[in-house]
């Protein structure tokens, strides 16, 4: 093959390549723009129960429930130290209904749900709601996690807050 032909060989390559290209980014490029998922994961055995829950951006929280105690505790870990820098405790058998020394071996649902809150939750409360179940009764309880990302890091225990109750079986003392 002579020069002229080697260059007419390497001008249609290099025209191949970028309308490969082109396609490539063609079809890529909407695919870069879906948004992105953010995944939440519940599990339980016979003693606890524990969930991941989405906060805000790229932050989470994890979340365990002691069926023992009734407490049910998390934290959220920085990003930028990877240590936990907030805490969170609320005992869920009052909110569910349970009476004091009448509690024997309670099994309870546990799961996140994303939540987009308008009004003053809307600066105060994280992206998820928690969801407890009573499993015996069905009631549930869906919890708020408080978050400001400006006092993330700020020390300390906060208390989940109770948001509602849903009582399928219209209720009961359990």
């Amino acid at each position: 093959m002579s020069i002229s032909g080697w260059k007419w060989a390497a001008a249609w390559a290099s025209a191949g390549a970028a309308l490969a290209g082109f396609v490539v980014g063609a079809w890529l490029g909407p695919m870069q723009s879906v948004p992105r998922v953010q995944a939440v994961s519940s599990l339980a055995d016979e003693s606890f129960a524990a969930c991941t829950a989405h906060v805000e951006g790229g932050v989470e929280g994890f979340f365990i429930l002691d069926f023992e105690t009734g407490d049910l505790s998390g934290g959220v870990i920085n990003p930028a130290t990877s240590k936990f820098v907030r805490s969170y405790r609320h005992n869920v058998l009052k909110d569910l209904g349970f009476k004091a020394g009448r509690v024997k071996k309670p099994k309870f649902l546990m799961l996140s749900g994303g939540m987009s809150y308008a009004g003053p939750a809307a600066n105060t409360l994280g992206g998820s709601v928690l969801y407890v179940t009573d499993v015996s009764t069905g009631v549930t309880v869906a919890y708020g996690i408080p978050w400001n990302s400006q006092q993330a890091a700020a020390a300390g225990v906060q208390e989940l807050v109770p948001l509602d109750i849903a009582k399928p079986r219209g209720g009961g003392a359990p």
